[in-house]
């Protein structure tokens, strides 16, 4: 996968040189900036890049530098970015939201758009539904069958639906996708939003978990949730011998979050060292899944939907982030500030271990100050 990425890139340099060598060499010096985790110099070749690409009209370009400009914290460049330079080439219906009064108006956001992206989305977009709710008439969310019910308990004045079908479009509503939704309300600093909401989770299963897992393994606290696997080929990962040995470290009840068949993992860490909860199925069941992990002192995992559903939970979640520049996870900050309580571990070319006891330590700061009272 690697070798066909490697080629991907040197056909498209070929195509990009014969445009614009400018913008050629200019990705090549970001390319080599990513490599060598220099994150100040992949800022400032981002910017450079983004100019060029504008002026040569270079779209492929553009996107790209849409997403490296808010992993390098430049939220607002890339919304504009976005607004400017890709929305007016990417509207899927003609009567998409770009900004207009809503006040007389209905919206249709639908969060089910993207399937490639699994979830995530939903979560990502999930503490700016209020935010759309308040300046529209009529507000309606399309959203993936599994997260109704708890999105509907979260927003109980936004109507939730699993598909356009039932809506009747016509020219009283708006359309609204993600990438605009994240665009139009995007971040003006890296602070936290003081407006934020957390999802609210079935509290009686949150309880029932709390009293599962409090009773489990000597009941050693923290009780941390984690997840350690991806099939996303996008991805540099911690070994499982790696988890297993900050797992031995560390005195702490750890709970499986992981999907799919974890039973070769378990042996790696140790039957004893590590909860595995069969009630629980996420491909099956979110709203059970959401309420495991609202019932844990806080989460460590790599970037997947877990981390989406920790930082919308306002449970203490620490993602360990990889130099391959691919995620949408900060590089030169360690939150996010959509998700107040989520915290990065970046690797930044070091060992896994340390990464790992950096992921401890943020965690433990978190749990300490309580630093997240979400509201309701």
């Amino acid at each position: 996968m690697r070798r066909r990425d490697l080629r991907k890139y040197y056909r498209r340099q070929f195509l990009r040189f014969i445009r614009s060598p400018s913008l050629a060499v200019a990705y090549s010096d970001y390319r080599k900036a990513i490599k060598r985790a220099d994150w100040f110099s992949t800022k400032q070749s981002s910017l450079h890049i983004t100019e060029i690409a504008r002026r040569v009209g270079d779209r492929r370009a553009v996107l790209e530098m849409v997403h490296a400009l808010e992993r390098v914290g430049c939220y607002q460049e890339s919304a504009k970015l976005w607004l400017t330079e890709i929305a007016p080439y990417q509207r899927k219906y003609s009567n998409e939201w770009r900004g207009e009064n809503l006040s007389n108006q209905k919206i249709i956001v639908d969060l089910n758009q993207t399937a490639g992206d699994g979830l995530g989305v939903a979560f990502r977009c999930s503490p700016l539904l209020r935010k759309v709710s308040s300046i529209a008439k009529d507000t309606v969310v399309i959203i993936e069958p599994r997260l109704i019910k708890t999105f509907q308990r979260s927003f109980p004045e936004i109507r939730f639906e699993t598909s356009n079908d039932r809506i009747e479009l016509d020219s009283s509503y708006f359309v609204l996708l993600p990438a605009a939704l994240i665009a139009l309300f995007a971040p003006k600093e890296n602070l936290p939003d003081p407006e934020f909401h957390a999802l609210i989770p079935n509290q009686e299963k949150v309880a029932e978990f709390k009293k599962k897992y409090l009773s489990a393994q000597s009941a050693l606290k923290p009780v941390i949730g984690i997840c350690w696997y991806s099939s996303h080929h996008g991805k540099d990962l911690p070994s499982l011998g790696q988890w297993r040995d900050f797992i031995s470290r560390h005195q702490a009840t750890f709970v499986s979050l992981q999907y799919g068949n974890v039973s070769s993992a378990v042996e790696i860490f140790g039957r004893n060292r590590i909860i595995v909860d069969p009630s629980v199925n996420q491909l099956v069941d979110m709203d059970t899944f959401i309420a495991q992990v609202a019932s844990l002192d806080g989460v460590i995992t790599i970037m997947n939907t877990l981390a989406h559903v920790g930082g919308a939970l306002g449970v203490p979640t620490v993602v360990i982030r990889d130099d391959w520049f691919r995620r949408d996870l900060p590089v030169l900050a360690d939150r996010l500030p959509w998700y107040p309580n989520l915290r990065v571990a970046g690797r930044n070319r070091r060992e896994w271990p340390t990464v790992f006891d950096e992921a401890l330590k943020k965690f433990l700061e978190m749990e300490k100050s309580n630093y997240l009272s979400p509201k309701m």
